[in-house]
């Protein structure tokens, strides 16, 4: 008995789960309340405070502690890993309610107000680790979820911390109606349905803060994404270009787009007018070259767009179709004498050579603008583009 109580100290776990699940949850309200972080935190950082509060309530039980104060406990652990859900759920899905889930706590609850026989220990304990382990699973799959939608690698860590405590409550449930389970905390070093209590509690000891580390990363993730896109019009910028070069492979074609007569529309109309157009050139283009293409702000107002894998009759038709959106759709915002339009050139080749592409496609555009100027008796076609020389 001495060896085993070395190796474990059940009386000693549960202070620890408490304490440290106090500390998670008031780690995590202060910031809410201070407007840092969504009701995520609020409804994580209350699961967790009650979790704490509950861990101890079989302990002051073993110390004399009226049996009112265990009847009231087993509810209220049913309300922290809901809580607790909760929490994941609105970090998951900020808009979501969580009126259903807690009328789902609530009646899941009432079995154990209603279980008022002290020798009934083990049907309570069984009933609530299976609670615990359907809320448990549940969190790991809300986990799981953002990891693979959002790519957080710390979500598979809150879904490792998650996941492995649904068997363990599950074998501590079949364990308590077995009859295996002890009726004081306090003192008890050994046996099947402590360790599996320990193993659970190892877990719940490191969990606490999960959450922040998904929140930093996901907050890293959204900085990132800023720093690659053009504040005006929200096209990738040249950061990210130099990011997702490194992603192309083989053939494909280069589009630079300028808009004709920018500088007289933010002459004549104002700046207000002029970012209007450039957000314009900018949808228009992202949705030609949706599939597999990107759209990049160059400067001013160039852009450069990106098709892997396109050959010369789909950056033709590529080039032509956002050339005719443009001017059906900037029509809403430019004056009607003012036929704002947009000269494109193109040129195709290996993307491993994109700079000599971006070259190729620069001349081509600039060479398009001229021959719109000059050859006015034909009415060119802001649909035609140039192409490189041969």
């Amino acid at each position: 008995m001495k060896r085993e109580a070395r190796l474990l100290d059940l009386s000693t776990l549960y202070v620890m789960v408490s304490f440290a699940s106090i500390v998670a949850g008031v780690v995590h309200i202060v910031p809410w309340a201070t407007g840092r972080f969504g009701r995520w935190a609020a409804w994580w950082g209350f699961g967790h405070i009650l979790l704490g509060l509950t861990s101890s309530v079989a302990l002051l039980r073993d110390m004399g502690a009226p049996y009112i104060i265990a009847w009231i406990g087993n509810p209220l652990a049913i309300l922290a890993y809901a809580a607790i859900f909760a929490g994941m759920r609105n970090f998951a899905h900020p808009g979501g309610s969580n009126r259903v889930l807690l009328i789902a706590a609530a009646i899941g609850g009432v079995p154990l107000l209603l279980s008022t026989d002290p020798t009934a220990i083990g049907a309570r304990v069984g009933y609530l680790s299976i609670v615990r382990a359907l809320f448990d699973g549940a969190t790991a799959l809300v986990a799981w979820r953002i990891a693979r939608r959002e790519s957080l690698h710390t979500g598979w860590i809150v879904f490792s911390l998650f996941a492995p405590t649904v068997p363990l409550f599950l074998a501590r449930s079949i364990s308590a109606f077995d009859g295996q389970v002890s009726t004081r905390v306090t003192g008890q070093h050994g046996g099947i349905a402590a360790w599996l209590v320990a193993i659970a509690i190892t877990f719940i000891l490191f969990r606490g803060f999960s959450l922040f580390a998904l929140e930093a990363e996901r907050g890293q993730q959204q900085l990132a994404r800023l720093a690659e896109r053009d504040g005006l019009t929200g096209a990738y910028n040249r950061t990210a270009f130099d990011r997702i070069r490194q992603q192309w492979q083989g053939r494909g074609a280069v589009l630079v787009i300028d808009l004709d007569l920018f500088k007289q529309l933010n002459d004549r109309c104002g700046h207000a007018v002029g970012d209007a157009a450039l957000g314009i050139a900018t949808r228009v283009a992202q949705n030609v070259l949706a599939a597999g293409g990107s759209v990049f702000r160059w400067g001013g107002d160039e852009f450069v767009g990106v098709l892997p894998g396109a050959d010369r009759a789909a950056a033709d038709q590529a080039s032509a179709r956002i050339a005719q959106r443009f001017t059906d759709t900037v029509c809403a915002v430019a004056p009607e004498d003012l036929p704002v339009t947009v000269s494109i050139g193109t040129a195709c080749g290996p993307l491993s050579e994109v700079e000599r592409l971006l070259a190729e496609a620069d001349c081509a555009m600039y060479a398009a603008k001229r021959a719109r100027r000059s050859d006015t008796e034909r009415q060119r076609s802001v649909a035609e583009t140039i192409r490189p020389a041969a």
